[in-house]
């Protein structure tokens, strides 16, 4: 599936309700094994968590302008549409390889689009099942457990639709820069 755009994306998630036909092909195997993987993710699930624990704090400290209301809906367009730095350099590689081979996710596109300035590929995830839940939920990724995101600085990020909304703290301190009705970061 090629996207020109992040807009041909959003759009593609927010106006859908079927799940995305998978790339050509289908899912890509895996090539590090399961009895590799789930040790591993096993053995960084603590350090995951005591980083969650620590970024709660900060926003405990520093109150975020936005804060988080609703449920999930379990649509499961947050991990349809999974946008990732596209690998370019030694680091990202490192990074592409340790999400498609031990996260599980796997690109749904060969194009990379370009979002605010950077190179993003849109992938997908392997887990989820087909009435929307997570297949491992217990062992997610960090991506997965912050998300949707409400940043200390900048716009909260979500998908429209997907049952969660981003509510100002205080109305009269909204930041003129961050409008209600930006597709990028859609506020209910």
């Amino acid at each position: 599936m090629k996207w020109k755009t992040i807009d041909d994306v959003l759009e593609l998630a927010e106006n859908t309700h079927e799940r995305p036909s998978f790339p050509p092909g289908g899912i890509p195997e895996q090539r590090v094994p399961g009895w590799v993987r789930w040790p591993i993710r096993c053995l960084f699930l603590p350090f995951v968590l005591l980083d969650l624990f620590t970024q709660r704090v900060g926003k405990f400290i520093f109150k975020p302008p936005y804060k988080r209301v609703g449920y999930c809906k379990m649509r499961g367009n947050c991990c349809y549409y999974i946008l990732m730095p596209a690998p370019k350099g030694v680091l990202s590689r490192i990074y592409h390889f340790w999400n498609t081979e031990i996260n599980g996710f796997y690109p749904r596109s060969d194009e990379p689009l370009r979002v605010a300035g950077q190179h993003m590929t849109v992938m997908g995830c392997r887990y989820l099942k087909k009435d929307g839940s997570c297949g491992q939920y217990k062992l997610r990724p960090m991506i997965c457990r912050e998300w949707p995101r409400i940043e200390v600085f900048g716009p909260p990020q979500r998908l429209k639709g997907c049952g969660f909304r981003a509510v100002p703290r205080d109305p009269s301190t909204l930041l003129p820069e961050y409008p209600n009705d930006n597709k990028l970061n859609v506020i209910d």
